[in-house]
């Protein structure tokens, strides 16, 4: 854990209107990437407004890197 500048910790609260991937709902999740990191929240089934209220943490070495955040609906 050398250079190690911190820790960051996302709060991911909800969603609101995401698209609908099946007859008329979705499974969402979302995948945060910082280098090569990578943290998932739960996967929430059959909602298209879904609440997560999680908190994921990545491990910061370098300040520099772009934090990329995807909702991914199935």
């Amino acid at each position: 854990m050398n250079n190690l500048k911190g820790l960051l910790r996302i709060r991911i609260k909800r969603g609101v209107n995401l698209a609908v991937r099946d007859i008329n709902t979705s499974d969402p999740y979302i995948i945060i990437r910082m280098g090569k990191q990578k943290v998932k929240t739960r996967i929430i089934e059959r909602d298209v407004n879904p609440v997560w209220n999680e908190d994921l943490t990545i491990f910061v070495y370098n300040t520099e890197l772009p934090i990329k955040l995807v909702t991914f609906i199935t």
